[in-house]
């Protein structure tokens, strides 16, 4: 017998876990249709944030997010993730709050946001299809820029889609843009399915793909008057 041939072999991998797909995750087995729009959500001498490549599904949308500022602030660390789940948000602001945010809100009412902290449990836990929420599908960049795509399921009902944006890091405070919400809907029926879905996902596949889950909390009361 060789030397090697005395050892004796590995035991197999586990078999993946197979967990079942939920309604609300972005698909695979679909071609998406393009929507025109795009939004400056925020712009000022020392940042912008700019949305657009809008990419429809049958279950929700993906745009393309840029953020970008002009120089680090003075004694600013080298930048993190803008939006991360477990440190805080772009260019390590020292509160979570004062970091870039960004919010979805519908024509019906729903809402959903990064930057709450809501653990992943909770965002994890409700089954209902009609949930908003908003996906960070990670992303790079530099120092000074930082590119990511979002999820947002499910489809907006016709009316505007308002953006919602906050940098106070930057200086920046709520600022409100517009997509077409009717024109996302009806590119749904352009997508292109093009085989039957799985019905179940493997574990190592993740369901969030690396970073944010917020559902929508309740509307805010009505101010008294």
């Amino acid at each position: 017998m060789d030397f090697f041939d005395s050892f004796p072999p590995p035991p197999p991998p586990p078999r993946p876990v197979r967990q079942r797909r939920r309604s609300w995750y972005q698909p695979d087995h679909v071609l998406p249709a393009s929507v025109p729009g795009e939004a400056l959500l925020i712009r000022t001498d020392d940042a912008a944030v700019w949305v657009g490549a809008i990419r429809v599904y049958p279950n929700g949308f993906e745009f393309a997010l840029r953020a970008v500022r002009r120089e680090l602030p003075d004694g600013s660390p080298r930048m993190g993730r803008p939006f991360p789940h477990h440190h805080p948000d772009p260019f390590r602001a020292e509160d979570r709050d004062t970091g870039l945010r960004l919010g979805v809100e519908y024509a019906d009412g729903r809402r959903a946001a990064t930057g709450d902290g809501l653990p992943y449990a909770r965002a994890q836990m409700s089954e209902d299809p009609g949930t908003l929420r908003i996906i960070e599908h990670g992303g790079g960049g530099s120092d000074l820029r930082w590119d990511a795509q979002f999820w947002v399921s499910p489809l907006p009902p016709d009316g505007p889609v308002t953006l919602v944006g906050a940098w106070l890091d930057a200086g920046v405070g709520e600022r409100r843009a517009e997509l077409d919400g009717t024109a996302i809907r009806a590119a749904a029926d352009r997508t292109v399915v093009l085989w039957p879905e799985d019905e179940y996902l493997d574990d190592e596949r993740g369901t969030t793909r690396g970073v944010l889950i917020v559902e929508s909390p309740d509307p805010p009361e009505p101010a008294e008057g």
